[in-house]
């Protein structure tokens, strides 16, 4: 089999199906699908096992559509790259890969090292989104930069302008994918001619900071906050507020513009009204049938690397004061409230079985007598949240996460 090598390499931040696209023309196939049987010819031959992962359909042709064995669909690509006479790698430097680490409880993506909740892709699956373009971005090169596939990317941050969503001139939604061409609608519009109009303030900043690029500001959105932190603080902002789907690029900016008062005094309000909601007193009332799933929620991501971001440090402090501003008395108050295993296991900074060995070590105390030979269960308010945080402050972060050992 032979095939043409592209006359320009790929760009860093082109999507990998655009190349693909760009790959199809260079070659002269009238369609990716009579690009890709060919492949699978050749792979039938070659690598039966990569044969089977290599799609024949361009919107399953990113790695992270692979529902399993995804290591076939790279070795596919390595043939591919040989076939192509292209650098080792140069196709899966422009993969998006499923991750195995989870932001806010949600399945998440990777590229190029940042890990994306797997919502925020524009295109997944079959599912009909547009993927929108900025028409100087392709007036100053034909291709399809990755971050158009994200929601909460759009606005173009080089020039100013929204990213347009909808042809001009037949108004149905662009999508490159389906269409299987850059430049051009299905209707035959040309893109480059479509008008641009200057985006929103808010929309700008936004893109802007998802490229990496850095504010002198006190919104942590816009900051040199790591991006990885910015991302799963807005699939938390998302989940708490909003429908998972819904991008308002505005709500986010003013909402972290005012981080964390705004927070502090959202949880004060409960706070002040908890009394009135109680059903029983408050050391037999649960934590999260006050502040609802607060603690376990802000943890945001998975293996302990939420410590140090900023909204669970957020959290982390509002509990110490929290604790502090209502001393242990002969009447009951919130800091009496009671938090099951998987929250004390984000307060200490610790897993499960860490916090189930200070249970049973009597560090920790129960604040009833379970049954005999009953475990405790990971769900049911069972220590006391006052007890768990003056635990979480003699031991000082220094130590966090380290307590007992299992000898």
């Amino acid at each position: 089999m032979f095939l043409f090598t592209p006359k320009s390499k790929a760009y860093d931040d082109e999507a990998l199906e655009s190349y693909l696209i760009r790959i199809v023309n260079e070659n002269f196939f009238d369609s990716y699908q009579q690009l890709s049987r060919a492949i699978k010819d050749e792979l039938r031959e070659l690598d039966f096992e990569a044969y089977g992962a290599f799609p024949l359909d361009l919107k399953l042709l990113n790695i992270y559509h692979a529902k399993q064995d995804s290591h076939f669909r790279m070795r596919a690509f390595e043939l591919l790259e040989s076939l192509l006479n292209l650098p080792k790698f140069e196709l899966q430097k422009l993969a998006i890969f499923r991750s195995y680490k989870k932001i806010n409880s949600q399945s998440t993506v990777n590229w190029k090292g940042i890990d994306f909740p797997l919502s925020f892709v524009r295109y997944e699956g079959a599912s009909p989104y547009s993927i929108p373009i900025c028409p100087e971005c392709l007036r100053d090169e034909p291709y399809i930069r990755q971050v158009w596939h994200f929601k909460h990317y759009q606005a173009c941050d080089k020039h100013n302008h929204n990213l347009v969503e909808k042809c001009p001139s037949c108004n149905l939604c662009i999508n490159y994918i389906a269409n299987e061409s850059i430049t051009h609608c299905s209707c035959g519009f040309e893109l480059t001619n479509t008008k641009p109009f200057k985006a929103p303030e808010f929309k700008a900043l936004l893109s802007s900071s998802m490229r990496g690029k850095t504010l002198d500001s006190s919104n942590p959105i816009l900051n040199d906050t790591p991006l990885y932190q910015k991302l799963s603080a807005i699939a938390w902002f998302q989940k708490r507020y909003f429908e998972l789907d819904s991008f308002d690029n505005e709500s986010i900016i003013n909402y972290f513009e005012k981080w964390p008062k705004n927070f502090y005094q959202e949880l004060d309000e409960i706070a002040k009204d908890a009394e009135l909601k109680l059903i029983d007193t408050f050391n037999k009332t649960s934590f999260t049938f006050i502040f609802g799933n607060l603690i376990f929620s802000s943890n945001l991501l998975s293996e302990g690397r939420s410590r140090g971001h900023f909204v669970w440090t957020t959290v982390e402090n509002y509990l110490l004061d929290l604790v502090s501003k209502n001393p242990k008395s002969q009447k009951t108050n919130i800091a009496d409230s009671l938090i099951n295993i998987a929250e004390a296991s984000a307060i200490l900074s610790t897993s499960y079985e860490q916090v189930y060995r200070l249970y049973e070590s009597g560090t920790l105390k129960a604040a009833f007598r379970p049954k005999i030979k009953q475990k405790l269960t990971t769900n049911e308010g069972v220590f006391f949240l006052r007890q768990v945080v003056e635990l979480k402050k003699s031991f000082g972060d220094h130590y966090s996460g380290v307590y007992l050992s299992k000898w």
